[in-house]
């Protein structure tokens, strides 16, 4: 992926999905499209949930969001974002609901903090994730997130 918001913010990484079966199951899914770009390798998405069950559920940012990431050196090749959007929520350890996975990637911690500016444009308010979470159509959901994005950049 490139710099470039679009690229981050596309179609083919997003998957909306009824269900799932544990967080485990949610981060392997949410990571999906990043592994078949090969941005990832398996050892990081493996490195995802070791983090978890390590640091408990940190990768909660906000109620109903998580974004699991692991450190670049256990597998990030490329700057990517992934995001999952369940109907029905899954539950992490701690109990906390959560229908968006938002899966980092980075090589490095410059383009670590750039896409955490944008991931917060997109979470930084309780009725942006309701809105998303509401969505049935990729396209929407995709355009959603870019005017989150450029609004906050125009501030």
């Amino acid at each position: 992926m490139d710099e470039n918001t679009e690229e981050y913010f596309s179609e083919r990484y997003l998957q909306f999905i009824p269900a799932v079966t544990d967080w485990k199951e949610a981060i392997r899914l949410a990571a999906q499209p990043l592994l078949e770009e090969k941005t990832i390798r398996k050892s990081y998405v493996q490195a995802m949930i070791q983090n978890v069950l390590n640091m408990g559920d940190y990768i909660i940012l906000v109620p109903n969001v998580a974004m699991p990431h692991a450190r670049p050196e256990t597998g990030a090749l490329e700057n990517g974002i992934s995001i999952l959007k369940l109907d029905e929520p899954v539950y992490f350890n701690q109990g906390e609901a959560v229908q968006l996975i938002l899966c980092l990637a980075t090589k490095d911690n410059f383009h670590h903090l750039q896409l955490l500016q944008k991931v917060s444009a997109i979470i930084d308010e309780e009725e942006k994730v309701e809105a998303l979470v509401r969505l049935k159509n990729k396209k929407e959901f995709i355009a959603l997130i870019n005017t989150f994005i450029q609004e906050e950049e125009e501030e």
